[in-house]
């Protein structure tokens, strides 16, 4: 207790040395605390939006704090103006300068703010300020006076007098400006984009969208604006006319010169001219991506997904689609050079790596890669990897336990959808792939049992949007099979029917689908989702297939089998949730929701092995070991406890974490996180009481943790260390679930029994 008492002093003395940042300052210096902004009308007015509107105009912004104190600043101030070595660091990374209040800054943004109203609709506006100093921090408040703001009540789109004006006025039926909304200057200027966007798929290649004018007639009455659309006249013609498609020329090898075209390396390929006859690549294989055709009006979607879909590809450094104009029988064409710079058709890579699992094995491991981008001429990758690790558990009860894993894995992927019954790949910006995928692995957990395992799927990937992926496998088969087992091992399934019956069905024929949602990755929305849900079937075709034969339909005393095997019935659920809300750079909550079920029927009374859900660990639940939760309120007998092979699984899975994600300093960043959860059987299992899952009594049976983490947040890299403690252990009695009031850090024996140290690469969701 002494050293805890210690360490809190010496926090409160670093907080107390931090609370006064002012003292550095010079005579006349003050520092800018901040502004508020309030807002003042007699009549109805959307004011958080008015707020949220003019806090973007609030500059600059003011030294960071956290619980209200400017470490940064701190550390800024106490390295001093010369600092070398620690100190030079720790002004560097850890450190921000002061940021002064200037008096002539809150004049000039009160003028932006009026003009910001103004554009907002909220034509009679007067933006006021004061400031309020105390010991030397200056705070400022702003305070706008507005009345209700102007309407919209007509738009007027152009005569149609030409052609330009006639598809203007065709677009009119997605304007954005609808009679009766708000006026919004931003509105109007996302109203010209939008039409530009419209002409730009019509042929008109040289429009722009500053050639629109919209004219507002704010004198109409009853604080309303009439707004007319015109084109200005002074553009040049060209701009005034659609272009046609002309010549399409593709040069798949590299850039050439427009003069060195000949007809000796150029093929005639469905009306494109496909420079270079003895290019790696099929001209057939490549059109497929290319959407801008001979003849077809100039379309800036047919770019993009032409542009996108030969990046897509993964063939090609750098992709460069270039027009130019010409004039044919008085109409408008273009010429379109589309160049292609390849990459390494082959190419070999080798990674060595520290792993660390999910089930609490560490150890080093090395995987060789050999890729060919272009293994049939049509854009085939063919990859081949060849990997091997040694894996220990360094903590824990399985501590000492070894495990050694050989494997290698062959997968094909295709530039289109290859199927019997012939799926179009369709006009998308996003190339379709066919996979195959075939694998062997062999494992050998070290005093337990070696196993081997074989795997092959068939199926499709596609991205319906940037957010939305879809995964098809009509065909997914794996296969695995104990060859060694050692007496402690039978021992163990002796003890545990339910585990011994799991491995014995790890024989799966049948398929899946995912379907993908994710605006997290590279998203700087401030509210952010990710979605993903599952399902995967296994046995229904074969013991349908049998049934109609046979006259006979399978059960657990007479189960079907395929060469001789005996094959695993089930249908697999599982959705995986996530949502994050930005507060600033700074900080975010992140949360996440976790539900799945496995419903074994049929040929099967158990989930093979690795089709089980787990809970604890890393990505899981952190205050408890890996896979250590559950089932439900089973809590392993003592003459099972010393056992080392303790996974705990079940059918069913309900998991949910929620988690307060901050900066420390730069790269160092901090979490506070809660996480909750259990997994359950679905049937009754007389060798693990309690694991069922029960509608009534479920919630009481989630296990609770909570921790703090650090993360090094390198972009590339990120290493993190999460410390756990639980405050709700299923497994005790009803009325003794919860151990909040047991938490004693000064006690030793306490924390080797409750804190779990978790560490792993990646954020956990």
């Amino acid at each position: 207790m002494k050293q805890v008492g210690v360490i809190i002093s010496g926090f409160l003395l670093l907080f107390l040395g931090a609370c006064n940042t002012v003292k550095y300052l010079k005579p006349g210096e003050d520092l800018y605390a901040g502004a508020k902004i309030f807002v003042d009308s007699k009549e109805p007015v959307n004011k958080k939006a008015i707020i949220k509107e003019l806090e973007k105009i609030l500059r600059p912004k003011p030294n960071q704090t956290i619980v209200g104190v400017r470490f940064k600043l701190w550390f800024y101030d106490i390295a001093g103006p010369h600092p070398k070595g620690i100190k030079k660091m720790l002004k560097n990374v850890g450190g921000e300068p002061p940021v002064f209040f200037n008096p002539q800054s809150p004049p000039t943004l009160a003028d932006i703010m009026v003009n910001r109203l103004n554009n907002m609709g909220y034509f009679v506006a007067a933006v006021n300020y004061s400031t309020i100093t105390k010991s030397h921090q200056v705070m400022v408040t702003y305070t706008a006076t507005v009345s209700k703001p102007y309407t919209i009540r007509q738009v007027q789109f152009p005569d149609s007098t030409n052609l330009l004006n006639t598809k203007i006025s065709e677009s009119q039926t997605a304007t954005l400006l609808k009679k009766g909304i708000q006026y919004d200057l931003d509105l109007i200027k996302a109203e010209r984009l939008r039409i530009d966007a419209f002409l730009k798929n019509e042929g008109f290649y040289y429009f722009n969208a500053d050639y629109l004018l919209f004219q507002a007639d704010s004198t109409v009455g009853n604080k309303s604006v009439a707004l007319r659309l015109s084109v200005k006249e002074d553009i040049a013609d060209k701009s005034r006319r659609p272009y046609y498609i002309n010549r399409v020329y593709i040069f798949p090898s590299g850039p050439r010169r427009d003069s060195s075209i000949g007809k000796a390396d150029t093929l005639l390929v469905d009306g494109y001219e496909y420079v270079n006859a003895d290019s790696s690549i099929r001209a057939k294989a490549l059109l497929r991506s290319v959407f801008i055709k001979p003849g077809d009006v100039y379309s800036r979607k047919n770019y993009n997904m032409t542009l996108s879909r030969l990046m897509g590809m993964n063939l090609f450094r750098v992709v460069n689609i270039k027009y130019k104009d010409t004039v044919s029988d008085g109409q408008g064409r273009l010429n379109v050079f589309i160049t292609m710079s390849p990459l390494a058709k082959r190419s070999i890579q080798l990674e060595l790596e520290a792993v660390t699992k999910s089930n609490n094995y560490t150890g080093p491991g090395a995987t060789l890669s050999l890729k060919n981008r272009n293994l049939f001429r049509g854009g085939e990758l063919l990859q081949v990897n060849l990997n091997g690790n040694f894996e220990t558990q360094f903590t824990g009860i399985q501590k000492g336990f070894n495990s050694y894993e050989l494997g290698a894995n062959t997968q094909l992927y295709l530039q289109r959808f290859l199927a019997p019954a012939g799926i179009r790949n369709g006009a998308s910006k996003f190339v379709p792939r066919t996979k195959f995928d075939l694998g062997f692995r062999t494992l050998d957990r070290v005093l337990y049992f070696s196993m081997n395992a074989v795997n092959f799927s068939y199926g499709y990937t596609w991205k319906q949007t940037k957010e939305i992926e879809h995964t098809f496998n009509p065909l997914a088969i794996n296969f695995a099979k104990l060859e060694h087992t050692t007496q402690a091992f039978k021992d163990l399934l002796a003890d545990n029917p339910f585990l011994e019956k799991s491995f014995q069905e790890q024989f799966t024929v049948g398929g899946n689908y995912a379907f993908t949602y994710n605006s997290l990755a590279g998203s700087v929305r401030r509210n952010q989702y990710y979605f993903n849900g599952m399902i995967d079937l296994s046995g229904n075709l074969p013991s349908l297939a049998q049934r109609l034969v046979t006259g006979h339909s399978p059960s657990p005393e007479n189960p079907q089998t395929i060469f001789g095997y005996t094959y695993s019935q089930y249908t697999k659920f599982s959705t995986d949730t996530r949502y994050a809300f930005t507060i600033n750079k700074n900080s975010k909550i992140a949360t996440r929701l976790i539900a799945g079920a496995g419903i074994p029927y049929g040929n099967s009374t158990a989930m093979p092995y690795v089709k089980q859900f787990f809970s604890g660990g890393s990505n899981s639940i952190r205050a408890f070991l890996p896979r250590s939760v559950g089932p439900g309120t089973y809590r392993v007998p003592d003459s099972l406890f010393n056992k080392t092979f303790l996974d705990k699984s079940g059918d069913i899975k309900l998991e949910g974490s929620i988690e307060y994600r901050f900066t420390i300093i730069s790269a160092l960043k901090g979490a506070v996180f809660l996480d909750a959860g259990n997994v359950w059987l679905m049937y009754k299992n007389e060798g693990l009481p309690g694991g069922e899952f029960e509608l009534t009594q479920f919630y009481k049976q989630l296990a609770v943790g909570t921790g703090f983490g650090l993360r090094l947040d390198l972009s590339f890299f990120i290493l993190r260390f999460d410390l756990g403690m639980p405050l709700r252990k299923p497994y005790l009695p009803d009325d003794q679930r919860w151990v909040i009031h047991q938490i004693d850090f000064g006690s030793g024996s306490w924390r080797s029994q409750n804190l779990v140290l978790n560490i792993a690469i990646g954020y956990p969701f």
